[in-house]
């Protein structure tokens, strides 16, 4: 197995991906948008891999970095739990939010 092919995302990971070239995904160089799209759309073939992959102890780190930002509370709180992060710590990063998850709908008006 060559360097490039232990890089890339496995092909059943492809159609979480529809808005991007899956082939130039790198999940060390793209952790980010890799892990914020199997954490709000994966199945769970998709969240094992993921794990197993990254590892609890990274995706904690990782998480921990963002405060949990661009993910769902109900996912953050999930995760948090699989990982070991305090409710507590979940519910402050979820009260110093200040921007809207998803942007106002434009039929809301």
């Amino acid at each position: 197995m060559t360097m490039e092919t232990r890089t890339r995302l496995p092909e059943f990971l492809r159609p979480l991906f529809w808005d991007v070239a899956f082939h130039t995904l790198s999940p060390e160089r793209h952790q980010s948008f890799v892990c914020l799209r199997l954490i709000e759309h994966g199945d769970l073939d998709a969240l094992r891999w993921m794990v197993s992959y990254y590892g609890k102890p990274r995706l904690r780190e990782w998480l921990i970095a963002r405060r949990g930002r661009g993910i769902s509370p109900r996912a953050l709180y999930f995760w948090a739990a699989v990982l070991d992060i305090p409710q507590r710590t979940v519910k402050r990063w979820l009260r110093e939010r200040t921007e809207p998850l998803w942007p106002p709908s434009s039929t809301s008006r």
